[in-house]
């Protein structure tokens, strides 16, 4: 028994080392191997007629065959762009190639038009029933009418399909030579640019597109060409060869603005995805435009008022207007009885007609004073009637809910327009009363734009100078709504709307609009100086008995020596603090407005170094807080600062 298992267990041992030296053999590899390369072969043969992955593939995304075939020729240069070298890639020559098989069709392309903005008016825009009893209601008060406004079709250029078609080849052919497939293109076309909705192959990145910005806007040979990341598509901003004129007229017309339910509602101009732009003011609830000069923003500011014009009854609206260059809202003049806001210290008829639109910084640092008290005002009737708006104020009045023997009244909506913010509070070289004036006016600017919503007080700042000491950031935080022209760099469209973009504008109306999160680009309407001559004279030809045409809106009359706005009368002069001179002479000599510094160079306890600091503010030496920084020293050397200390410790 025992022999047997061992000649068993011998047998077996041989027979694994046997089949162990033919698998280890060279022969039975190579065998092995051209089997395995046949199955292969057989394989590829079989997917090629079939063509089943590809299928799959092209179903998987896009169940339609017109798209398969679109897609499939895309699939067939792609050895060839790789066996070529990287070096004559972006060669002219191969450029010119790439644009002559971008002819052959390749993807789709889709052109996009609109012709809203040519539609006639059919109707008049529809009046608003303000529901009050006369004098107030002026019921026979007439709207102005659409005929008084220009259609510019002089100024219309339609896009040609070839200039369109020329820049889809020169796109595609641009993304060719960087290797990067795009499927379908399809042309927005717009008043002054046309954008082009690219949808990049699968497994594209977005970021590779988005660095090919400069190159694009060199082979297309264009100015203003941004790449902006849309919903579903990357887009390409090109302008047009020829720019169109957006009427005013137009944007009126369309449904946008006709069906409109917003309290203020304000047709700015048409955006690149060819529609009417409509904003509420009264949402906003104050904005700010900013821009270089002759881009387009006086034109945009009378858009805005003449929308409000056609939307809102005499009662319901009151514009206060401040030109330092006295030049820009002159026409505006003409409403005083019907839609302007004033102070009620005018002499006589003529001086009050001559100072309805504020031209010096002095007489706007008054008038924002009055406004500030107007809105405390406002806000003292809204919490005796019980509500936290002026809309449920107003709704409640007109139901005759609040009495009027009892102090309360209907509330117009006031809408102040600061043009040239810049030039009012500069105080460079400027006397200690200037420079009063215009911290006063800082103030009450930012008081009105945190607390003028809820009482119907709104405000638009314009300045052609957007450096971060013009729009600080009380300004920006109050302002979410913005509105960037074209201007010069790309630091100054940061501090405007906190993004780059508005350096690539191309002037004349273009923009870009934000609402605080995102930017949209929209060409601005256009209304001329006659047509805003011929909207006032319609206007002020109204005469009638209502309290509206006999007598403007009268606000609160206010004193020189008020503090409502920090102004220059609001320091006391007999209850200085007796280290009042010594402060002022460190802080002007450092350069540095700190109460720390305060209390450790002089000595001071807190309380006291904080009174000082405010009485250092109060007499025009530093200026208003901000957080934790320090605050701003408004006088440059201690020779301004004498004559200064004289006038404060004689009065």
């Amino acid at each position: 028994t025992r022999t047997l298992g061992v000649i068993v267990t011998g047998l077996v041992i041989a027979v694994l080392i046997a089949i162990f030296l033919v698998l280890s053999s060279k022969k039975f590899s190579r065998w092995l191997s051209t089997l395995g390369s046949g199955k292969k072969k057989s394989k590829k043969k079989s997917k090629k007629p079939a063509g089943t992955d590809s299928d799959v593939e092209a179903t998987l995304q896009e169940p339609d065959m017109p798209v398969v075939q679109d897609i499939l020729p895309e699939e067939q240069p792609e050895p060839k762009l790789e066996s070529e070298p990287a070096e004559e890639l972006p060669t002219e020559p191969q450029a010119v190639t790439l644009a002559e098989k971008e002819s052959v069709p390749e993807g789709n392309f889709e052109i996009i038009s609109d012709n809203s903005l040519n539609a006639e008016v059919t109707e008049e825009l529809k009046p608003i029933d303000n529901r009050l009893d006369p004098p107030d209601g002026l019921p026979k008060y007439k709207f102005p009418t659409l005929d008084l406004l220009e259609a510019h079709a002089s100024g219309r250029r339609e896009v040609s399909s070839e200039e369109l078609t020329r820049n889809n080849n020169k796109i595609r052919a641009a993304r060719a030579n960087y290797k990067i497939q795009l499927n379908d293109v399809k042309a927005q076309v717009g008043p002054t640019v046309t954008l082009y909705k690219v949808y990049p192959a699968p497994g594209v990145k977005i970021a590779d597109i988005k660095k090919l910005q400069e190159d694009i806007g060199m082979t297309l040979n264009a100015r203003g060409v941004r790449v902006i990341q849309l919903s579903d598509c990357v887009g390409i901003e090109v302008a047009n060869d020829y720019s169109s004129i957006v009427p005013l007229k137009a944007l009126l017309n369309d449904t946008a603005f006709r069906e409109s339910k917003a309290e203020l509602p304000v047709a700015i101009g048409y955006t690149i995805t060819q529609k009417v732009k409509v904003f509420d003011l009264a949402d906003a609830p104050h904005l700010l435009v900013a821009g270089a000069t002759k881009q387009g923003k006086s034109v945009g500011l009378n858009v805005i008022v003449s929308s409000l014009l056609y939307s809102k009854h005499p009662s319901e609206l009151k514009f206060v207007f401040i030109d330092p260059k006295m030049v820009e809202f002159s026409s505006y003049a003409k409403l005083l009885k019907h839609y302007l806001a004033v102070l009620p210290d005018a002499g006589s008829e003529e001086d009050e007609a001559n100072r309805s639109i504020v031209k010096n910084p002095k007489d706007a640092e008054k008038i924002l004073r009055s406004l500030c008290i107007e809105m405390d005002d406002r806000y003292e009737l809204l919490s005796k009637a019980g509500v936290n708006n002026i809309k449920l104020y107003n709704s409640r009045y007109k139901e005759r809910k609040l009495r009027p023997d009892h102090g309360h009244r209907y509330l117009p909506y006031i809408v102040v327009v600061v043009d040239e913010y810049a030039d009012l509070t500069m105080t460079i070289g400027g006397a200690p009363e200037a420079r009063a004036a215009s911290r006063s006016i800082t103030n009450s600017i930012i008081r009105l734009a945190q607390k003028g919503r809820a009482a119907g007080l709104h405000v638009i700042l314009a300045t052609q100078r957007p450096s971060v000491d013009v729009i600080n950031g009380l300004i920006k935080s109050n302002f979410p709504m913005r509105i960037a022209f074209r201007v010069a760099s790309r630091v100054d469209s940061t501090t405007i709307i906190d993004s780059p973009g508005a350096e690539k504008l191309i002037g004349k109306g273009d923009m870009l609009f934000s609402a605080g999160i995102e930017s949209e680009r929209i060409q601005c309407g256009f209304v001329s100086g006659d047509e805003i001559d011929s909207i006032n004279t319609f206007i002020s030809d109204q005469r009638g008995y209502g309290k509206c045409y006999n007598t403007p809106y009268y606000l609160p009359d206010v004193t020189d020596t008020g503090a409502e706005g920090g102004g220059a009368g609001s320091l006391d002069t007999n209850n200085l603090d007796e280290r009042f001179a010594e402060a002022a002479r460190l802080v002007v000599s450092t350069q540095k407005g700190s109460t720390s510094d305060l209390q450790r160079k002089l000595g001071m306890g807190y309380a006291k170094a904080g009174r000082v600091m405010d009485q250092l503010e109060a007499a025009g030496i530093v200026g208003p807080q901000e957080g934790s920084k320090p605050r701003q020293v408004l006088l440059s050397s201690l020779d301004e600062l004498e004559p200064l200390l004289e006038s404060v410790m004689k009065g």
